[in-house]
């Protein structure tokens, strides 16, 4: 039976929808901060809930059972909201987040159920969605539009060899290399199976090749090796396996060629190096599009194109980025750091973990050298830090239960999802909601068996299998109408749930805002509403503080101890707070607690001791002998501390000082007049002439008088 005309609209309408959710969660930084995804995960909560009124009228496919899978972590997450996590904004917002991804995988399964034009809807959603990720990063690279760190720059031949590496709308090569090798993949295979988006394959394979080539994503370029060779190994038929051989040789010949002239563009080279890589991409283009309809090549000559291609893009990329590519691996080095301190976090709390976002939030805790590193560059060790072995179990199960269903319906597909979950292992991929949406598309997609009595095709090319009888599914899968309503019902609870918290964050989001920017006398109220709106967003209540009395500062500052007990820069402001209050004893346990919980932060030791010897002379000068005493006294513990980690620090071998951690002069000089009045003359004079050598013209002068006046007495 033919379709009305309604349905043949209908895959359009949802493809247009797929394709702009997910197009916006990519411009958007990928989704990479949960303030921006709020409002997409509201819109996805929302089609959830017509879904679920549908599902339970019974006017929807029923959706695979894998589909519901994302739920279980964030069942997981609102369980470690009950024991205390690292950060309890972070754990929300992952209990958000895997809700919001469970909506999406049970809509795309919704889809795909349809049937063929339900598949390829979803397909066509993906490909444009690559498309304008492609031509976002082209367009960035050469000028032609204005995006923040679209392009990164470095001066560091261990981060760029050639100074200038292509980022993309995630702003960050490596994860945006990653997305564009999966991308890319999926068009050599498209253009291999002879599918039905073989030409847009071949217009975009090139395009796609010299856009991984500009990141320098070292990783990105292994994982696509990777992926192609099992995509080799699971291409049905000798003329499928010769025609991805040649795809890789056109592809990597014309990315490599396209690649070189845009590094020679940057650089100031070649002038015309636009039109000649559009050049370069419309002849490889035309060449697949020529080779599109006739018979495979022979196997030694496909053989002979994918080696030519692969050392012309060696040679003509590489020979720009071969120092990096085949040397400086600092940065792999840097990874083993984050990845021998995450364990010792990890063995901490193994079992249920430290909640979302808790690497993040505790890495300064557990860090053995002064890097920076707020991602720890493993999405599967992040997981592990989140949601511990418990987590990382069920998170098995889910990938497992999608990749035996693309095995069973369509294994070709295995290859680029098993590219992005190899570089995930070494990348933070998995930060951004946008590379897990992408990949939770492509698992349901071909991962999900179709309704009883669907006919199953693949836009790729390759057949897949059917699902059995129809009568059989229909008793597994859908249900009867009971189960369908009960499911219905849950998904509305969940959705409704999770778009009023949604909502309530992004409201504490706003109102923050319009406190920074509104008048000193209004900035107080906006502060106070949006921290009502969400009391477990730190930064608010950061910003707020300041604006308090001081008492009411204190409460304020310890209230938000509940909420985020390892954050470093709370401790040190409550600390603060303490001294101005002339409260000795609570000042000390304050600043002790934040230059523990972040060791590595130079500003951090310096104020904290700072203050310290501050409140002693305070209390000095107000008579509080016991008093001054008893905060001198923290102030040259701190300071000793921190004299210790600096020593260390200088002792290690190769450190990785992003922090450019180092004993301050500040410190010196404050730490000598903590000596000085508990009375140990000697080392506070050591301490000055110290400074005096090795500090600033104005230290040097303060620590001379200082220096002048303990000789006079």
């Amino acid at each position: 039976m033919a379709m009305s005309g309604f349905k043949k609209i209908v895959p359009v309408m949802v493809a247009t929808i797929m394709a702009a959710t997910l197009g916006w969660c990519a411009y958007r930084s990928g989704m990479f901060f949960s303030t921006d995804f709020y409002r997409v995960e509201i819109a996805i909560y929302t089609f959830a809930i017509v879904y679920a009124s549908r599902l339970a009228m019974g006017g929807a496919s029923g959706s695979d059972w894998r589909a519901w899978l994302p739920f279980g972590m964030a069942v997981l997450f609102a369980g470690q909201l009950a024991f205390g996590p690292a950060s309890v904004l972070g754990t929300e917002d992952a209990v958000l987040r895997w809700c919001a991804y469970g909506c999406w995988t049970l809509l795309v399964s919704g889809i795909v159920r349809w049937g063929n034009f339900g598949k390829d809807a979803v397909m066509l959603a993906v490909q444009a969605t690559g498309a304008w990720l492609l031509a976002g990063g082209w367009a960035g690279w050469y000028g032609g539009i204005s995006f923040t760190d679209i392009v990164l720059r470095f001066n560091d031949a261990e981060l760029s060899a050639t100074g200038a590496r292509l980022a993309g709308f995630l702003q960050y090569p490596n994860s945006y290399g990653a997305v564009l090798a999966m991308l890319l993949l999926v068009q050599l295979q498209c253009w291999a199976n002879i599918g039905k988006f073989r030409r847009l394959a071949a217009v975009t394979a090139i395009p796609y090749g010299g856009a991984l080539l500009l990141t320098e994503s070292r990783g990105a370029i292994v994982a696509l090796a990777v992926g192609v060779s099992l995509a080799w190994l699971l291409q049905p038929g000798r003329d499928g396996r010769v025609r991805l051989l040649v795809a890789v040789g056109i592809a990597a010949a014309g990315g490599g060629i396209a690649a070189w002239l845009s590094w020679q563009w940057m650089s100031g080279g070649q002038a015309a190096a636009p039109w000649l890589a559009l050049a370069c991409a419309i002849a490889g283009a035309a060449t697949l599009l020529a080779l599109d309809e006739r018979e495979a090549m022979r196997r030694h000559w496909a053989w002979l194109i994918a080696a030519a291609g692969v050392a012309v893009a060696w040679w003509s990329a590489f020979s720009g980025a071969g120092g990096r590519i085949s040397g400086h691996y600092g940065t792999a080095a840097s990874r083993w750091l984050f990845y021998k301190d995450g364990w010792r976090m990890f063995l901490d709390r193994p079992l249920l973990g430290n909640g979302g976002g808790s690497w993040r939030s505790m890495f300064s805790l557990y860090q053995s050298q002064p890097y920076v590193g707020g991602e720890v560059h493993s999405g599967y060790l992040d997981i592990l830090l989140d949601g511990g072995l418990i987590g990382l179990a069920w998170l098995a199960i889910m990938l497992g239960a999608y990749l035996l269903g693309i095995w069973r319906f369509n294994r070709t597909a295995l290859a680029p999802a098993a590219l992005l979950l190899f570089h995930t292992a070494i990348d933070f991929d998995w930060s951004y909601a946008f590379v897990w949406l992408l990949l939770l598309t492509w698992l349901v997609l071909n991962g999900t068996p179709p309704a009883a009595g669907k006919a199953v095709s693949d836009a790729m090319g390759v057949p897949g299998k059917s699902a059995g009888s129809g009568e059989k599914v229909a008793k597994k899968v859908r249900g009867g109408l009971v189960a369908r309503r009960a499911l219905a019902a849950l998904l509305v609870i969940a959705s409704a749930a999770g778009g009023w918290a949604a909502r309530r964050s992004d409201a504490a989001i706003e109102r923050a805002a319009a406190g920074m920017a509104a008048a000193p006398a209004a900035r107080e109220a906006q502060l106070r509403a949006a921290l009502e709106a969400n009391p477990a967003m730190t930064r608010i209540r950061l910003a707020l503080a300041p604006l308090l009395p001081l008492r009411e500062r204190a409460a304020l500052l310890e209230a938000g101890r509940r909420y985020e007990p390892y954050a470093p820069r709370l401790s040190l402001m409550l600390g603060d707070t303490y001294a101005e209050l002339g409260n000795v004893a609570q000042a000390v346990a304050g600043l002790r607690e934040a230059t523990r919980l972040e060791r590595f932060s130079r500003e951090g030791q310096t104020a904290a001791v700072a203050t310290l010897a501050g409140l002693a002379q305070s209390r000095r000068d107000a008579g509080d002998e016991a008093g001054a005493r008893a905060a001198a006294e923290g102030a040259v513990s701190l300071f000793e501390r921190y004299r210790e980690l600096d020593r260390q620090v200088a002792a290690m071998a190769h450190p990785a000082n992003s922090k450019e951690f180092g004993l301050s002069a500040s410190a010196r000089m404050n730490g000598a007049k903590s000596m000085l009045l508990l009375g140990r003359v000697e080392e506070g004079i050591k301490l000055l002439r110290e400074v005096v050598r090795e500090g600033d013209a104005d230290w040097r002068e303060e620590a001379q008088e200082l220096l002048e006046s303990v000789a006079a007495k």
